[in-house]
């Protein structure tokens, strides 16, 4: 009897084993879930320099780059740019020449454009300027596509320049921005000043920065004439202005103006002007005036100042034919200037050049051959000037000139400060870095 109860026991433990075992059997193992990878997305954020000129090293900040340099590209209108280094961050790369100074920029990692996130003056671009050459006329295109023939030109540096209209660039010519309205005008270091509206012959207060919404000056006994020469101290306080009939007034406090000289007559008509400070402003055109044999004609006239004692003087070309008017004047300092005059109806008949070397006290014909239509100085010795679509220069302040350079546009206008000169043509900016 207990061996068959031990039997009994016996097999039910080998069921339930075997029950056990073919449970186990049918459960299946679990598949491993495969490992998440993370896709980051590069994008780049900002810019060592928003600007340079060809050749110079620029680097791109951003997320997510490659830290190899053939994963990535950078190109400008298609133009690749050599990159020199790579990193998660950042990718380092040399400006390349391009036809225009603002091209659009594309950078790819792995074939793959990558977003770009800058908010700059450029939409998001880099501006690059032609590499400067102590040697050659560098070209540039112009943006604003004008030549400036008509138009008054005041530089601050290689980099900053005022054209009436009133335009102004920061950065090399790469952009332009609306500064103030007129013609005629006058910025002082801090970017404020004056400007004067033609039509509306208005004065007006420019701001910081400048601005579309000038504030006019209501004190000002003038409001028929244009003003033709403009200027204003930093202080924004003591300034001079005169109008296209020779009339002159002036500030001390920025606000109240008084005349300070009058012509005798309405016969002046003044339309262009070169200035130093408050005390030296030379404004030329042309005046009824007697020759040596007693004939009334129109001339070439200065109306100027140039000390801090004699006040304003006027000195007419009493020796020249009528119908010839003074067009362009420059002056280096003080004392040294140049100035061009031709015939009114016929611009480029028998263009004269005069030199003066105390203030505009007297003049000296020294030249009398090409017919320039602009120029501009460096120094009493060294000048350029502007022929159709060709450059001239002296080296022996006026007195022979040698071509310097030939464009494939006219040139309509040419400028020098601090070792740089620009010329403009419609489509092209020409500079030469000295």
């Amino acid at each position: 009897m207990k061996k068959r109860i031990l039997l009994a026991v016996v097999l039910q433990f080998f069921l339930v084993l075997n029950s056990c075992s073919s449970d186990s059997g049918n459960d299946s193992v679990p598949t491993p879930e495969p490992p998440v990878v993370e896709v980051k997305t590069p994008k780049i954020t900002s810019y060592s320099k928003n600007s340079g000129e060809t050749g110079e090293t620029i680097s791109i900040y951003g997320e997510n780059f490659s830290d190899k340099v053939n994963d990535i590209t950078v190109a400008f209108d298609g133009v690749a740019a050599t990159v020199i280094s790579a990193k998660a961050g950042e990718v380092t790369f040399k400006l390349p020449a391009t036809e225009k100074v603002l091209p659009k920029l594309i950078v790819t990692v792995g074939g793959k454009e990558v977003a770009n996130e800058v908010k700059n003056n450029y939409e998001g671009n880099i501006g690059i300027l032609p590499a400067r050459s102590l040697q050659n006329w560098v070209v540039q295109e112009n943006t604003f596509k004008r030549d400036g023939a008509s138009s008054s030109i005041q530089m601050v540096n290689d980099k900053t320049l005022y054209m009436g209209g009133v335009l102004k660039t920061t950065d090399g010519g790469i952009s332009w921005t609306q500064w103030a309205e007129g013609s005629a005008f006058h910025a002082t270091a801090n970017d404020e000043g004056w400007s004067s509206t033609l039509g509306s012959n208005k004065l007006n207060k420019v701001k910081v920065g400048g601005s579309m919404g000038t504030e006019t000056f209501a004190n000002i006994e003038n409001t028929t004439e244009a003003y033709y020469a403009i200027y204003v101290d930093a202080n924004m306080k003591d300034g001079t202005v005169v109008t296209q009939k020779g009339r002159v007034f002036s500030t001390t406090n920025g606000v109240d103006f008084k005349k300070s000289y009058e012509l005798g007559d309405d016969t002046a008509n003044l339309f262009q002007s070169t200035k130093i400070d408050n005390n030296h402003i030379w404004v030329i055109g042309y005046k009824s005036v007697k020759n040596k044999d007693g004939f009334i004609g129109d001339r070439p006239f200065i109306l100027f100042k140039n000390n801090t004692t004699d006040g304003w003087k006027e000195y007419p070309f009493v020796n020249e034919a009528a119908g010839y008017f003074a067009r362009e004047i420059c002056f280096v300092d003080n004392e040294n200037g140049f100035l061009l005059i031709n015939h009114y109806y016929q611009t480029l008949l028998d263009v004269k050049l005069f030199k003066t070397t105390n203030g505009g006290d007297s003049w000296t014909q020294v030249y009398n051959g090409e017919m320039f239509s602009k120029f501009t100085f460096k120094d009493a010795d060294s000048g350029w000037a502007v022929l159709g679509n060709k450059i001239y220069k002296t080296t022996n302040g006026g007195t022979s000139w040698a071509l310097d350079y030939t464009h494939d546009e006219n040139i309509g206008n040419i400028s020098y400060k601090n070792n740089v000169v620009w010329a403009f043509s419609k489509n092209k900016i020409i500079k030469r870095y000295l």
